[in-house]
């Protein structure tokens, strides 16, 4: 079925901040106004407050004090009511920001959520997480730093050049010689700096990267002492972020400096053509004038310097937000497009089954045909790198397939709901993971309306029960490290398969989940299950012929294909990599020690 790409629309992601929007517009636009009426004023009270008069020759000036009174608290109150505005627009501008920010964070966690994990592949974990982070940080702190700049200078610059070519054209030529100059340079820097915001996202992409792995693996790194090898190679791409840094914020400095440099340029030449004129003309009412032009100057400038750090931090923002845009445009290959909401039974069927990674890939899987009944034990096998765990990411619809079907109770797993279908699944992956908290907190995690009862039925069922309620004073309420770091690798595959159990699954998978418990232990699990849930479906991808040799059905791979399926005296007469699978590992188990 085809999709259309949803297209990206920040403002979709404001609506929610719309009250706080509109307050802070409401607030900057009659900020501006009131501060752009200041210099007015005060050139209306130079006007009118100072009435000049002749006497014996010579020119005096008379105080108009009331009115100077009047218009002077007018301006105050203004300044005061600017103020006011200026605190509501603060507030409501970061609040915008930060709720943008929200929005954002938000709608990508759940996109990325839904993501097949060919999407995830192609994007790569640390890129994710810095679009995730960085680069919505970036865009929310835009918001928050440009909403006040961004409305304030078109208007601020416009009222200004108006009243400054009012009050005198001739001193205005100077804009028409500075404002072109400043325009092309700001034109220059921005498009200079995008490559350079990008780059640096880039880098942090990789810093975050090699982070991630050299934490993840830091037992495999002292271990092996490669704790230098490692700092080297934190050290070059943590110099590649400094280095794109410095470039792109150097732009930025760059920018500061000229419009600084043309800002002083146009006050001069405004200063010595306007005091040329002054003098010239021999008018003291036009110092009056000058006070009240400069005043309108420096708003312009100002205006103009804010526009130009608009447009750098748009320009960074816009590199980010084209990332954040990448991933909220990429339609997921996993489409939740099934209407069927409950899974009957666990029946499954492989129909012809073909998968590849890439595109332009070898089949990872290739022409896969079986069928397995509900209550059946399977067991899969077969040398490293045959794609025994791809069979279970096509089931649990990790992936998609690329050519024939899977059926779960006589359904194509495509017509179910993605949450249905998952939830009549619980797999326990290889590298058994346990959560930070207490054994309850993990057990709840699989169901969050178990009741104790019933968790201690998991447990006995998954041969836990004894070490939770005998070995550990706390019992249920036992905290769990990170990663479940303070209890043995057993212990955390035990209590992996107990969470499984709780939600109740048709199917149960476990991916070589057996691997750190003793024979006793496994025997007693495996035979819990066959026992005591006779109508649930399990499937165990294992190293050791053991584990499965009791499987109703046996599923031997090869390089992704069937290369035997049947129970394990068939198999061990027919197929020759069973066989040989079956023969070293007895020899291993046989063979005497040194």
């Amino acid at each position: 079925m085809n999709h259309p790409t949803a297209r990206f629309r920040l403002w979709t992601y404001l609506r929610p901040r719309k009250k706080e929007l509109f307050l802070a517009c409401f607030a900057i636009v009659f900020e501006c106004a009131l501060e752009i009426s200041i210099p007015f004023l005060m050139n209306v009270l130079l006007d009118n407050g100072l009435e000049r008069y002749e006497k014996a020759g010579e020119v005096l000036y008379h105080l108009d004090l009331p009115f100077v009174l009047m218009l002077g608290g007018v301006m105050v109150l203004f300044a005061l009511i600017a103020l006011a505005l200026g605190i509501i627009t603060a507030r409501y501008t970061a609040k915008t920001g930060r709720g943008l920010g929200y929005e954002l964070r938000k709608a990508e966690y759940e996109k990325i959520q839904a993501y097949s994990f060919r999407n995830i592949d192609s994007f790569r974990m640390n890129s994710l997480v810095t679009r995730l982070t960085n680069d919505i940080q970036i865009v929310s702190d835009t918001c928050c730093q440009v909403m006040r700049p961004l409305l304030r200078s078109p208007i601020q610059l416009v009222f200004a050049l108006a009243f400054a070519v009012t009050m005198s054209a001739r001193l205005s030529i100077v804009f028409a010689i500075i404002l072109p100059i400043m325009a092309a340079i700001l034109v220059f820097l921005t498009v200079q700096a995008r490559p350079r915001f990008l780059k640096v996202q880039r880098s942090l992409d990789n810093i975050n990267r090699v982070t991630q792995e050299s934490l993840i693996a830091m037992k495999l790194i002292r271990a092996n002492d490669k704790g230098g090898f490692e700092n080297e190679k934190f050290h070059d791409v943590n110099q590649a972020l400094s280095t794109a840094s410095q470039r792109s914020l150097g732009f930025i400095a760059y920018n500061q400096a000229v419009m600084q440099f043309m800002t002083y340029s146009c006050t001069i030449g405004i200063l010595l053509i306007g005091g040329n004129l002054s003098l010239t003309a021999k008018d003291a009412d036009f110092i009056n004038d000058m006070a009240s032009f400069l005043s309108y100057v420096a708003q312009l400038l100002a205006s103009l310097n804010m526009v130009s750090n608009v447009f750098l931090s748009f320009t960074r923002s816009e590199a980010s937000l084209e990332r954040i845009k990448e991933v909220m445009e990429t339609q997921s290959e996993i489409q939740d497009d099934g209407t069927i909401e409950e899974v009957r039974n666990g029946s499954l069927s492989f129909e012809k089954v073909s998968f590849r990674y890439g595109k332009d890939g070898p089949n990872a899987i290739e022409d896969i045909t079986f069928d397995l009944k509900e209550g059946e034990f399977l067991g899969v096998i077969g040398q490293t790198g045959s794609s025994k765990t791809t069979l279970i990411h096509l089931l649990e619809r990790f992936y998609d397939v690329d050519e024939g079907r899977i059926l779960l109770g006589g359904v194509d797993i495509r017509d179910y709901k993605i949450a249905a279908l998952r939830k009549s699944l619980s797999i326990c992956f290889q590298n058994p993971r346990l959560f930070s908290g207490t054994i309850r907190d993990n057990l709840l995690w699989g169901d969050p309306d178990a009741s104790e009862a019933e968790m201690l039925e998991a447990l006995d069922i998954a041969c836990a029960k004894d070490f939770v309620r005998n070995s550990l004073p706390l019992g249920l309420d036992t905290p769990i490290g990170q990663g479940g770091s303070n209890v043995s690798g057993g212990q955390r595959q035990r209590l992996c398969i107990a969470r499984a159990l709780l939600r109740h699954p048709k199917i149960l998978i476990l991916d070589d989940s057996f691997s750190a418990l003793d024979r006793l232990t496994e025997a007693r699990l495996k035979d819990n299950l066959r026992t005591r849930l006779p109508r649930m479906t399990t499937i165990v991808i294992a190293q050791k012929v053991s584990t499965i040799k009791d499987a109703d059905k046996i599923l031997v791979l090869d390089e992704g294909r069937i290369h035997g399926f049947g129970t394990n005296l068939e198999l061990l007469k027919d197929d020759d990599i069973y066989r040989d699978i079956a023969r070293l590992q007895k020899e291993e188990t046989t063979c005497p020690q040194a």
